[in-house]
């Protein structure tokens, strides 16, 4: 994972784990670390991929060495994206291609989602993949997808092309493929103009509900 400060103002992180930028325990946990980082030296936060991928979702190599491994890595996964989701900073996320699985709930957790033109997939893959929806997922999937899609998007791993993600909530915009980071930048800086501490209120309150919800299902109330 890489951190950078830009313009002191907007920590920029990108996830930078392997070609498909899978969600590990390892990546989980500095993702968190980053978080907690940016909120003592910016005010604002952007997430990327790479060129061509956000991310393919949980690293299905470590699913592959047996329970306790997966378990272990599930288990840091939901914790970051409860991290993410009440983060008071504005969160924006860049998505340069393909978003997976745990991809889609990262961006899904952000304030702000910019996505590019091109050949790419927003799939919610689980029960193509024959795997269940914890309470955090189902809450986040919910929250944020228009409900006529709750059956295609999330029950039937339908994938989305980036402009018919942006129909139903996965994305804000779409923009030329080649502008995702300049524009998803462009956005950050515009959130950092509003008056943090109401921001943050604003968007903790709006939130109060859900994250009340997904602190009991982590044991976290």
């Amino acid at each position: 994972m890489k951190y950078e400060l830009v313009d002191n103002s907007i920590a920029k992180i990108s996830l930078d784990n392997g070609k498909a930028n899978a969600i590990s325990l390892e990546v989980s946990t500095e993702l968190m670390a980053a978080l907690d980082r940016a909120e003592d030296e910016a005010k604002a936060v952007l997430i990327c991929g790479d060129p061509g991928i956000f991310s393919a979702g949980f690293d299905l190599k470590v699913l592959a060495q047996g329970m306790d491994a997966a378990q272990a890595m599930l288990d840091k996964g939901m914790f970051m994206l409860e991290k993410l989701y009440s983060h008071p900073q504005p969160v924006v996320t860049a998505c340069e291609g393909h978003c997976v699985g745990m991809g889609i709930f990262i961006m899904l957790c952000a304030d702000y989602r910019v996505g590019g033109e091109g050949e790419f997939s927003f799939r919610l893959p689980e029960t193509a993949i024959n795997m269940p929806f914890t309470t955090m997922l189902k809450i986040i999937a919910k929250s944020h997808i228009d409900p006529r899609h709750h059956a295609r998007a999330i029950i039937q791993s339908r994938p989305y092309s980036p402009e018919t993600a942006a129909q139903i909530g996965m994305l804000d915009e779409v923009v030329a493929n080649n502008r995702v980071i300049e524009h998803a930048l462009m956005r950050a800086k515009e959130l950092v103009e509003l008056p943090s501490e109401q921001y943050a209120t604003n968007k903790l309150n709006i939130r109060a509900d859900e994250i009340s919800d997904i602190r009991v299902s982590l044991g976290l109330a």
